[in-house]
């Protein structure tokens, strides 16, 4: 309220403890926020989605986690760390708080196209990844999109580490 990014809407004779309090963000506020939101080259987080099967536990940890890290950035997968949010508000929080995201479509899991498409719409560059095998059941809407395919762990390490390099740059 000091700074005029929220105000009190009728406040009449409510207190700050009352569970009805009516605050509103201001157009400062709001302001404030596109703005924060827009800086994307601030951001050091490069957000993972990916199917959370033990199978492919390796393809993050050996491929996708130590490609982003040698670009500088810091590699975020949702359940990486123990956390009491929501898990849908959680996964929105830390999209809005990168710089990209990586969305490995191998098993086809619609919660990795449901966020990468939710970073799509805030501008936040998608870098869409799948292994050889599953690359004919891409989703349609996706498939126009430039994929990094990949058979091994190394080769998309490699593949992976590039394509950030060229249309992010390094941190």
């Amino acid at each position: 309220m000091d700074r005029g990014l929220i105000e009190i809407s009728n406040a009449r004779d409510r207190t700050l403890s009352d569970p009805l309090y009516p605050m509103v963000i201001t157009a400062a506020g709001w302001e404030y926020i596109e703005k924060d939101e827009a800086n994307l080259a601030s951001k050091t987080q490069g957000f993972v989605a990916m199917s959370f099967d033990k199978t492919l536990l390796p393809v993050y940890e050996n491929a996708i986690a130590p490609a982003i890290e040698a670009t500088g950035y810091r590699p975020h997968r949702v359940d990486s760390k123990p956390h009491l949010e929501r898990i849908d508000a959680k996964i929105i929080a830390e999209i809005k708080n990168s710089r990209f995201i990586v969305a490995d479509v191998t098993q086809q899991k619609a919660g990795v196209y449901y966020e990468a498409g939710f970073a799509h719409g805030l501008g936040i560059p998608v870098i869409w990844c799948v292994r050889h095998d599953d690359l004919n059941n891409v989703h349609f809407d996706t498939r126009q999109y430039n994929h990094i395919l990949w058979e091994t762990e190394d080769e998309l390490k490699e593949k992976l580490q590039d394509v950030i390099l060229a249309t992010i740059g390094k941190k």
